[in-house]
């Protein structure tokens, strides 16, 4: 597959006549890779910190040496980034703190650029103003959803003016960028990357899965993915089994790391009478392998950049029910590829249910989203056109 080609806005597509003082960069030593800082939040469980993963899991080590910073905790990708030779530096301390070790490492290391990997971590961008390093923010959920909302205002401008480039991996947050009459920072189109698991691979998962969970293949099992957050709405996701079930006795997963809703689902469960229905079963080693269990996937969210869990299920060949929001529609075509519905419990359900009568329906769709999968985001060709931005002088 040919390399993916970031899209740019029209002014990131001039070339300037020379570079600006804060991006210049120090030519690199003959036959040396360049350093590169990644940043991050975390390296929990989440679709972003796997999207790093793939990104540095495809670095041409010849050319760039990165290092992985972490503004807030470990977690589960510590141990695979660093086995692919990858330092990962926890920062400490308060935010001004952290930010001075930042500056402080990238000096010593030479780094000449610096990827942010969300728009919770591009404010740390400010801290390098003056140190000839480049600097690259992303925004990898509806523009500044993951942002505190505590002066959000101030957070939303901190998170712009701290980087130079903003990666956006949905079209949505693409065009509001591009859209700013402010010439910085330029934003750059670059989706997420998937890899299309191997049919043995997905039919072993899906017979360990679902005999696990004690289920024949007759049942239909829906499945959902992501931290029992608020924007995830595994509420409305509830609301949909109890109405999908007044039909069909179907029956639910939620995999996810509790963030606060728990005890909430918890309580909704009971009130709905589901508690033979669905299983809250916590954060999995590897979700892709739950997902390939899963007759329907299920995404009800309030907002959302581009889903990661959403391109896995639909490289695993599994029907895919979303609520059109923010980027899902690039990734799903309605009707083709996956079924989409307002974020409304009602109407998700009767996409669902659709699914639920239909196996033949169930079984093109999901083939539909594999070759849609393997055609549009290759993740070599993805990670490839990421690192490109590390060099790049516009």
């Amino acid at each position: 597959m040919p390399a993916f080609t970031p899209i740019r806005d029209a002014q990131a597509s001039v070339r300037p006549a020379r570079r600006e003082p804060d991006r210049a960069q120090a030519p690199a030593r003959s036959g040396a890779p360049q350093a590169v800082a990644i940043l991050i939040g975390q390296l929990s469980q989440g679709g972003s910190e796997r999207q790093l993963y793939m990104f540095l899991a495809n670095c041409d080590r010849a050319r760039w040496a990165p290092t992985v910073f972490v503004s807030g905790q470990l977690g589960f990708w510590e141990g695979p980034i660093r086995a692919l030779g990858i330092p990962v530096v926890l920062l400490l301390g308060n935010r001004l703190a952290k930010m001075a070790q930042l500056r402080a490492a990238c000096v010593a290391q030479g780094v000449t650029c610096l990827f942010s990997w969300s728009s919770y971590t591009n404010p740390f961008g400010l801290a390098l103003l003056g140190a000839g390093i480049r600097r690259i923010g992303s925004f990898r959920n509806s523009l500044f959803a993951d942002l505190p909302t505590r002066f959000r205002g101030l957070w939303s401008w901190a998170s712009l003016a701290g980087v130079s480039i903003a990666v956006c991996n949905s079209r949505d947050t693409f065009a509001q960028l591009s859209s700013r009459k402010a010439a910085r920072p330029k934003a750059a189109y670059v989706p997420n990357g998937v890899e299309a698991p191997c049919p043995t691979r997905i039919a072993a998962a899906r017979a360990q899965w679902r005999g696990r969970l004690g289920l024949t293949e007759e049942t239909v099992l829906l499945v959902g993915v992501g931290r029992l957050a608020s924007q995830k709405r595994f509420d409305r996701f509830l609301e949909v089994v109890a109405a999908v079930r007044t039909t069909a006795p179907v029956q639910a997963v939620i995999a996810g790391e509790d963030r606060g809703c728990l005890s909430d689902l918890e309580r909704q469960i009971d009130d709905l009478g589901l508690r033979d229905a669905v299983r809250l079963i916590g954060p999995v080693p590897d979700a892709r392998e739950l997902i390939c269990a899963a007759d329907i996937f299920l995404l009800t969210s309030d907002h959302e950049g581009m889903p990661n869990v959403v391109l896995e299920a639909m490289a695993a060949g599994r029907s895919c029910v979303a609520a059109r929001v923010d980027g899902v529609g690039e990734v799903v075509e309605d009707g083709v590829t996956g079924l989409l519905g307002a974020p409304d419990a009602a109407e998700l359900a009767q996409q669902v249910s659709r699914l639920v009568a239909d196996p033949e329906l169930r079984r093109r769709i999901g083939a539909a989203a594999r070759a849609s999968v393997e055609r549009r985001f290759n993740p070599i060709a993805i990670a490839g056109s990421l690192w490109s931005l590390c060099e790049e002088t516009s």
